[in-house]
């Protein structure tokens, strides 16, 4: 089975194998709950340095369970 995740199903994966909650990451980004939602699920795009923020808070957030 070949399976092709874009970027952002990557990090959506990541974010909830790190039990990060879109409430915490919304707020640390500065973006709304909603936003965040529409982002992951390709539906809406984030400004440059939200995405970046976005990408670095999931990377860096040190692991609190999960995979």
């Amino acid at each position: 089975m070949d399976f092709n995740f874009s970027p952002r199903q990557i990090y959506r994966i990541l974010r909830n194998q790190k039990k990060i909650k879109l409430k915490e990451l919304a707020k640390a980004v500065g973006v709304s709950i909603p936003m965040l939602s529409m982002y992951e699920n390709e539906i809406a795009n984030l400004q440059e340095e939200k995405e970046h923020l976005y990408r670095s808070y999931i990377t860096n957030s040190v692991k609190k369970g999960g995979i």
